[in-house]
Order: C-alpha cells, then sequence, then structure tokens
C-alpha cells in the first residue's frame, strides 16, 4: 500500500512538473524583428484642442521580437503664445502589421501613436484623452532616425 502511495505522489509531482513548464513562457528577450533600436527625431503638430508644434527625440533602448520600449523627450510650442512645455515619458509598443508600429507615450495625457515605417522614418497620428476633462488632444507625426 506504501508503495502505491509513493507511486502516486511520483506520478502526480511529475505530472504536475510538466504541466508547469509547458505553461512557461520565456522572459528572455527575443531577436528584434523591426530593429528600432537608437535615438530619432521626433517631430509633430498637435491639432487640436490647441494647435502647438511638437519637436523632441525618441529614444527606442529595448526590443525583443516585435515589441520595445523607450522614451521620449517632447517641447510642445503653443502657436499663439509661444508659450513650451517639456514633456518626458516612457514609451511602449509593438508592430500591428506590415511596417506598421502603434506605441503609447506616458505624460499626463498618454498619447497612443499609430505610425508607418518606410526606411528610416516613421510617420502617423497619435490621439489622447485627458483623465482630468476628457478632452481630446490629437495630430501628427514624424521620426527620423539619428545618423
Amino acid at each position: 500500500m506504501a508503495a502505491r502511495l509513493r507511486a502516486a505522489a511520483w506520478s502526480v509531482t511529475l505530472a504536475g512538473a510538466f504541466v508547469g513548464t509547458a505553461c512557461l513562457k520565456s522572459t528572455e528577450p527575443q531577436p528584434s524583428v523591426l530593429q528600432l533600436n537608437g535615438d530619432w527625431k521626433y517631430t509633430g503638430v498637435q491639432t487640436g484642442p490647441v494647435r502647438q508644434t511638437l519637436a523632441g527625440t525618441l529614444t527606442i533602448s529595448l526590443e525583443s521580437g516585435t515589441s520595445f520600449q523607450g522614451r521620449l523627450h517632447l517641447d510642445a510650442t503653443n502657436e499663439l503664445t509661444g508659450q513650451v512645455t517639456t514633456s518626458d515619458g516612457l514609451v511602449s509598443g509593438a508592430a500591428s502589421g506590415v511596417n506598421v508600429i502603434d506605441f503609447d507615450a506616458n505624460f499626463d495625457i498618454v498619447r497612443r501613436h499609430v505610425g508607418q515605417i518606410l526606411g528610416d522614418t516613421i510617420s502617423g497620428n497619435w490621439i489622447g484623452t485627458s483623465p482630468v476633462d476628457g478632452a481630446t488632444y490629437s495630430g501628427t507625426f514624424r521620426a527620423e532616425r539619428e545618423p
């Protein structure tokens, strides 16, 4: 009887080990599919609710498979007043199609970017909603790889 209990316990332990390993997903970085690492000159326009000119640096510092992470440093110049607001936030995103990426820039307002990659240029649109008053911010952007 004791031998049967030991055998049953061993079988359950062994089965649990196989199931546990089968469910594990690798946390090791995967080879990049996108090849976006480095600094990108970021320019753009905020079209609403207040028109602003955007200029800064997008830095991609980590890639794995089709996903990436980095930072966006941005100066926004109000076209009416000339006032400059500086923002710096984390970026995370992934490929969402052939030569198409989407990423969030996490400032006080999270800006969702969707852009097309053509050579060393990414261009597209972005949108964000204020958590405070619900105002929608939107515009266009262009990022060019720095040499």
